[in-house]
C-alpha cells in the first residue's frame, strides 16, 4: 500500500467518526482522546486566545479572513469568489492569500497573475488556481499569509481589499474582519481535532464579524450545534447554474443539461471536502447519476484517471477541473453561483469605504 493509500484510508476513516456517527473501536477512541486532550493543552499552552485578540486590528488595505473552525472544507471558496466578483463589479481591486493545500511547496511565495500564464496546479494548489481563473484576482500562495500579502501588496499596491482563503487560525496574519462558514455538517460529532472536526471551540465565534450558513438555515446550524445564533449569523445559498465543456468551455444551463443528455449516461466524481454536495446537487437539477465516486479532499488526479468511467458524461467540480486534462470532451465542470445577502456586501463597502464607485 503506498502512503497516498494509507492517507486515503486514514482520512476516510476519521471522516466516518467525525460526520458517520460511526463509533470509534476501544483502542481507537482512547487514542483519539488523549491527542484530543494533547491538542487541547498544545492550544492553551501556545496562548491561542490571546493570538486570536491580537491578531484582529485595522489593516490598509483591509484584510478579510474566511474560514472554519472545523478541518476540510466548508464552502469558503465560493464565498470568496463571491466577494472578489462583488468588489470588483464595484470598481474595487481584490487581491486573494492562500496557503494552497497540496502543492509541491508550501514554503516559496508564488503569485498567480491573470494578466500572464498560470502556473499548473501542483505548484500553486487547486484552491488558488480556480479562485484566480474564476474571478480573475491576483492570488498569491504560500504557507505563510504574511508573505504572501507582501508578494501581492509588491505587485498590487493599490488593492482595496485582501480576502484570505481560510487562515482563520493563522494569528500571525493581521485580519480587520473575520467570516466563519459552515455547511450541512455543522461540526460534526462536536469534538476536536482529532477526535473531531473543530479546530478551535465554539466560543470563538464570539469575536468572529459574521457567521455564515452556507446551504443551510441559521436555525438549524444554530441547533446542530447547540449554539445560539444571532444577527450576525447569515444563510448563504450556493446554487448549481449550468455546466461548462472543459475542453471547449461550452456552456449549457441546466435545462438545456438536462435536455441534451436524456438519453446519455452520467457520471460525477470530486475530491471536495463533501463530495455529496456535488452529487446531491447534480441530482437535484433533475440529472440521474448512473456512478458517482468521492475522492479524498486536494485528489491528485494521474493522467489516465477519466479512461475507468464507460458513462458518456462526466461531471465534476471547478476545483477538481483545473487537475485534470482539458482535452477530454466527456468532461463537464459545474458552474455554481452565490449570492451574498445585503448585510454583507454593506459590510464590505463600510470596510472598503469610498474606493468603491
Amino acid at each position: 500500500m503506498t502512503t497516498r493509500d494509507r492517507k486515503a484510508r486514514i482520512e476516510s476513516a476519521l471522516l466516518q467518526i467525525w460526520y458517520g456517527g460511526q463509533t470509534p473501536g476501544l483502542f481507537t477512541g482512547l487514542t483519539l482522546k488523549a491527542l484530543e486532550a494533547v491538542y487541547k493543552g498544545l492550544r492553551w499552552a501556545s496562548g491561542q486566545n490571546r493570538k486570536t485578540r491580537a491578531a484582529k486590528k485595522t489593516c490598509l488595505p483591509p484584510v478579510l479572513v474566511v474560514g472554519n473552525l472545523i478541518a476540510g472544507g466548508a464552502g469558503k471558496t465560493p464565498i470568496v469568489m463571491a466577494v472578489c466578483q462583488h468588489v470588483a463589479a464595484r470598481a474595487g481591486k481584490v487581491g486573494i492569500v492562500s496557503r494552497g493545500y497540496g502543492r509541491r511547496s508550501t514554503n516559496t511565495p508564488i503569485l498567480i497573475d491573470p494578466a500572464h500564464s498560470s502556473p499548473d496546479a501542483g505548484d500553486a494548489g487547486d484552491e488558488p488556481l480556480f479562485l484566480s481563473r474564476e474571478t480573475g484576482c491576483p492570488v498569491a500562495v504560500c504557507a505563510d499569509r504574511n508573505q504572501a500579502v507582501q508578494l501581492l501588496l509588491t505587485h498590487y499596491p493599490d488593492l482595496d481589499l485582501i480576502v484570505s482563503d481560510d487562515g482563520l487560525q493563522h494569528h500571525r496574519l493581521a485580519r480587520q474582519i473575520e467570516w466563519v462558514v459552515f455547511d450541512r455538517r455543522a461540526h460534526g460529532n462536536g469534538r476536536m481535532l482529532p477526535a473531531g472536526p473543530l479546530r478551535e471551540p465554539l466560543s470563538r465565534l464570539n469575536t468572529v464579524e459574521a457567521v455564515l450558513c452556507s446551504n443551510i438555515s441559521p436555525e438549524a446550524l444554530s441547533k446542530a450545534l447547540n449554539w445560539p445564533c444571532g444577527d450576525d449569523w447569515h444563510a448563504i445559498e450556493v446554487q448549481l447554474v449550468g455546466f461548462r465543456q472543459l475542453s471547449s468551455e461550452h456552456v449549457l444551463t441546466i435545462e438545456q443539461a438536462r435536455e441534451q443528455w436524456k438519453s446519455l449516461t452520467l457520471a460525477a466524481f470530486t475530491g471536495i471536502a463533501d463530495p455529496n454536495k456535488l452529487f446531491d446537487a447534480i441530482q437535484s437539477a433533475g440529472l440521474n447519476l448512473d456512478a458517482s465516486r468521492g475522492l479524498p479532499d486536494h485528489f491528485n488526479y494521474p493522467d489516465d484517471f477519466c479512461t475507468q468511467f464507460n458513462q458518456q458524461v462526466l461531471i465534476t467540480s471547478g476545483k477538481d477541473a483545473v487537475k485534470l486534462n482539458d482535452s477530454n470532451p466527456k468532461v463537464w465542470v459545474a458552474e455554481i453561483s452565490v449570492k451574498l445577502p445585503p448585510a454583507l456586501t454593506q459590510a464590505l463597502e463600510d470596510c472598503i469605504g469610498p474606493t468603491i464607485d
